[in-house]
């Protein structure tokens, strides 16, 4: 293959194929995005159950990490682009 015709090839990709692929590795992403916001929330309530303050920071950032998915599908909405949103998928 000589590299005249490799940008031919590569041009003739499907663009639903990109987006099902981009919406795959968005779910992947938010899974483990969700499960570590929740690690997160419950290491906040230890802390805050052993008397440490910082418990309260850790509740906030995994509410705000678990919930990524839904605050910039949200965004994106509100500025007038919901096209542009991906639903993840596994």
């Amino acid at each position: 293959m000589n590299t005249i015709t490799a940008p031919i090839v590569i041009a003739q990709a499907n663009l639903s194929d990109l987006k099902e692929m981009f919406s795959l590795a968005l779910g992947v992403i938010f899974f483990f995005g969700f499960v570590y916001g929740i690690f997160l929330i419950w290491r906040g309530a230890r802390k805050i159950a052993d008397g440490d303050s910082e418990g309260y920071s850790s509740i906030f950032g995994g509410i705000i990490i678990a919930a990524a998915g839904l605050i910039m599908s949200a965004f994106f909405v509100l500025a007038g682009i919901g096209d542009a949103v991906i639903t993840p998928t596994f």
